[in-house]
Parts: C-alpha cells; sequence; structure tokens
C-alpha cells in the first residue's frame, strides 16, 4: 500500500512547534465558506435570471410550468442553504474555540454517572473520555441542527409537495439517528484508541486494517439493522416486473438474489433506486415505491439497467480503492500532527503526562489537561487542516463519478434500453423537480452526476453508435 505504510519522507524533518494551528485552521475554514458562498452565488444568480428557457433536449418533455417549478425549487434551496452554511460557519469555529470546554464537561458528566452507577466514586480513562467527548458532541450537532432539518422538511419540501413525514416520525427518526451514531461510533473509537495506545510505532497499518473490518462490518450492519430501522422492506409483488428483472440480470450475469421494494414514500416522493452487496456478493435490489408508482415497468428495468452497468465496469471497486488511497494517505498525514503538542496547546488542551489523573480542568480557565494525546480531539483538528485538500479531492471525485454514469448509461443503452432509460431519467427529473438550470462550477463542485441535457444527449450518441454496430 502507499508509501509501504510508513512515514513521508518530509515528516521527520518538519519542525512544526512554531505553527500557528488555530490561525491557520480559522483562517481555511473561513476562505472555504467564502469560496463555497461564490459558488452558491453563481447558481443564486443563474437561477434569478429570467431570460432562461427549457432546453432544447427537454422540449416536450417539461413544459415551460415544471421547468420554472424547477427552478423556484433550486432557488428557494440556494437561499436556504445561503442561512444554513452562515450558521454553521458560526457554530464550527464557536465549537473549535470551545473543544476544551465541550471536552471537560463530557467527562464530568460521564464520571457523575459512572459514579452514579457503580456507587463510588469513578474516574474514566483517557480513552473513555474521548468517547464522553463524543457523545456530547454529537448530541450538541443534533439538537443545534434540529430546527434547520425541521424547517427543510416542513417548510421547504412540503411547500413543493415532497414531504411526506409527519412530526412524529421526524422525531423519531432524529431520536433514532442520534442513538444509532453514538452506539455505533462509540465502539469503534473505543477500539481505535487502544490501537494507537499500543501500536504507536506502525499505527497507521493497524488503523487502515481496522477501518477496512469496519466498513465491512458496518455494510452488513446497514442492510440488516440500519436501513429496516427508518423503512419496511418488502419482496416485490409485480409479477411482471420481477421478471424482467430476472432476465435482465440472467442477460448480464449480475449475481441477484433478491428484489425488494420500500416504503420511501412514508418520508417524501423523491424516487430511486440500488443495489447493495459487496464486490465478491451476491447483490439485492431495492426499489423506492416511489419509483414503481411514477415510472413505467420498462422505465424501471431501464435505471436497473444502468445501476447493473456499474457493477459491469466495476465502479465500486475503483470507488472502494480510491477510498482507501484516501484514507491511507489522511492517516499518514495525520501522522505528522498527532503527537504535536503545540496543536492541542492552540486549542486549550495541556499535555502533561505527569498527571495522575486522565483528565483535570484547570480552575478559573477552560483548558483541559490530559495525560497523554487525546486522539479524538487530534483527528477533528486536522479535519479541518486538511480542507483545502478535500476541496480539490471533491472537484476530482465528482468528476470521475460523472465518467462512471456516462459509462453505465452507456451500457444501459448497449442494452437497448437507452430510450427507456431517457424517459426514466427526464421522469425522475419532473418528479423530483431537480434543478435543470445549472451553472458549470456548482456543477462541477456539487454534483456526482452529469445534469439531465448532459447525460440525454449523451445517450443518444450511444444507442445510435449501437446501432450502428448492430446494424
Amino acid at each position: 500500500m502507499l508509501f509501504a505504510f510508513g512515514k513521508l519522507p518530509i515528516i521527520d524533518s518538519l519542525d512544526l512547534s512554531d505553527f500557528p494551528f488555530k490561525k491557520v485552521i480559522f483562517g481555511i475554514t473561513c476562505a472555504n465558506f467564502l469560496f463555497e458562498r461564490y459558488v452558491a452565488y453563481r447558481q443564486y444568480k443563474l437561477l434569478k435570471s429570467e431570460n432562461k428557457k427549457v432546453p432544447k433536449a427537454l422540449e416536450g418533455h417539461v413544459d415551460e410550468e415544471k421547468f420554472a417549478k424547477s427552478d423556484a425549487y433550486g432557488l428557494a434551496k440556494s437561499k436556504f442553504e445561503m442561512v444554513t452554511s452562515f450558521t454553521s460557519l458560526v457554530v464550527d469555529l464557536a465549537t473549535l474555540t470551545m473543544f476544551s470546554s465541550i471536552w471537560n464537561y463530557s467527562v464530568s458528566i460521564g464520571n457523575c454517572i459512572l459514579s452514579t452507577i457503580m456507587r463510588k466514586p469513578f474516574v474514566m480513562s483517557l480513552n473513555a473520555n474521548n468517547i464522553a467527548f463524543f457523545i456530547l458532541s454529537q448530541t450538541i450537532s443534533t439538537f443545534l441542527n434540529l430546527p434547520v432539518s425541521y424547517y427543510q422538511h416542513f417548510v421547504l419540501e412540503e411547500e413543493f409537495g415532497f414531504n411526506k413525514m409527519t412530526k412524529s416520525l421526524f422525531f423519531m427518526d432524529s431520536i433514532k439517528t442520534l442513538l444509532l451514531v453514538n452506539a455505533i461510533g462509540s465502539i469503534p473509537l473505543y477500539i481505535l484508541g487502544l490501537v494507537l495506545k499500543k501500536c504507536t510505532e506502525n499505527f497507521v497499518f493497524y488503523i487502515w486494517m481496522f477501518m477496512i473490518g469496519l466498513q465491512i462490518t458496518l455494510f452488513f450492519l446497514n442492510d440488516l439493522v440500519i436501513q429496516p430501522l427508518f423503512y419496511t422492506f418488502t419482496p416485490l409483488n409485480n409479477k411482471e416486473l420481477e421478471d424482467k428483472i430476472n432476465a435482465l440480470a440472467k442477460e448480464c450475469g449480475f449475481p441477484l438474489s433478491e428484489i425488494y421494494m420500500i416504503d420511501g414514500s412514508k418520508r417524501s416522493s423523491h424516487s430511486n433506486a440500488y443495489f447493495s452487496g459487496l464486490p465478491f456478493m451476491k447483490k439485492k435490489i431495492v426499489i423506492f415505491d416511489t419509483l414503481i408508482k411514477d415510472s413505467s415497468i420498462d422505465e424501471v428495468v431501464a435505471v436497473l439497467g444502468h445501476e447493473i452497468g456499474h457493477w459491469k465496469m466495476n465502479h465500486i471497486s475503483q470507488m472502494l480503492i480510491i477510498s482507501q488511497v484516501h484514507l491511507t494517505t489522511f492517516l499518514m498525514l495525520f501522522d505528522m500532527v498527532f503527537k504535536n503538542a503545540k496543536m492541542f496547546a492552540d486549542f486549550n488542551f495541556i499535555i502533561d503526562p505527569l498527571s495522575k489523573v486522565p483528565t483535570a480542568s484547570l480552575p478559573g480557565s477552560n483548558y483541559a489537561l490530559v495525560n497523554d494525546f487525546p486522539f479524538l480531539v487530534g483527528l477533528l483538528i486536522f479535519s479541518q487542516l486538511v480542507q483545502p485538500t478535500n476541496l480539490l479531492m471533491n472537484f476530482g471525485m465528482n468528476l470521475f463519478s460523472r465518467h462512471n454514469e456516462y459509462q453505465a448509461d452507456n451500457y444501459a443503452a448497449k442494452l437497448g434500453k437507452g430510450e427507456d432509460l431517457k424517459k426514466a431519467l427526464i421522469q425522475l427529473q419532473i418528479t423530483n423537480l431537480s434543478t435543470i438550470s445549472v451553472d458549470k462550477l456548482f456543477s462541477m463542485y456539487h454534483y456526482s452526476h452529469p445534469v439531465l441535457c448532459e447525460r440525454l444527449e449523451a445517450i443518444d450518441i450511444y444507442t445510435s453508435e449501437h446501432e450502428k454496430k448492430s446494424g
């Protein structure tokens, strides 16, 4: 694997003892915010312009009323995102400033709860402190995000007819999500803490191995536990559709095991279909009930032909490899600063190996005294530091993803399903009110799929080429 899991050659020669971590991170966070506001403003300006017309590729499929409603929905989302992005910036900067205070509160609460349960004074280990910090941070984040999420569902989505959730279901989903994140997140974080403590010399390799195991475990948990908590999976009861899907899978050599329909309409009128299954396993196809309701049988089959195209072209395996390279590089860079006392000191964490307790708050201040490096805090700080690389990675991954989408469309066209796929994509566009007017830079930064007109034009070319070859 990358660099044989060793240190990067420049790491040992770098002196970061005087590096202004806090100032740089605050500057990067603000610069990232300004860049994203610039990209969003370009899209907002385009949606506000009045000289737009239905693209030629959509003439006869999308009327002026639908086109205007699509732009209105996009404009409403753009305005909403402008407000939420600013509040997110304020919360992010405040959180960075208050890391040590949140840490101290989480440790105090954790020690108090455990002392009450055990009926005697109890002091958590530093690793347990990391978990307490994680749980409190997630809880605060969830409650801060509740008003935003509530407005998004019951005002924005409601206005355009997409929201199907009841308020009780909304709050139940929020509670389930918080409990799941805290439960599923705490265990791996605790194990990671143990790995870092035991394997200080070559922790990148051991954490990489652990993360692979974690990803596989989460895949199974998502299929068996997480998704069923939010959706009801029922075997497909449309015999004609089932037969056509099975015939398609057989034609493509797709290792299909089960076909399910889920009640997506319980929460939203948006449509989707996907398959799940690791590269070496049989696959399960999942279709939203909204897609079956709004599309013809041939259109649903064409959409699944596109999805099978991703499998046929090994796109999932390619994405997994890229994610592993990205993870390994991230960990090796993190190794540069993980044991840097200056980075922690900039955020009010004082490292004192001689301290008799894992964590102590300094009286009259918001400093936290710890007897070792709190890895979760370091990970969060470092994640903010590498935002520029994530921005560039975002452009690159979107470019790669759009290339894959074209390939999957081409595969569906090769199966003779180009026209049905076009109809399905247009119907999905109309049903979901996906934005038709899209700024180029906005699309490059935010869209993992080509815009509809680009896909329709490409499918026409693919279909024509395959017809010539077969003719």
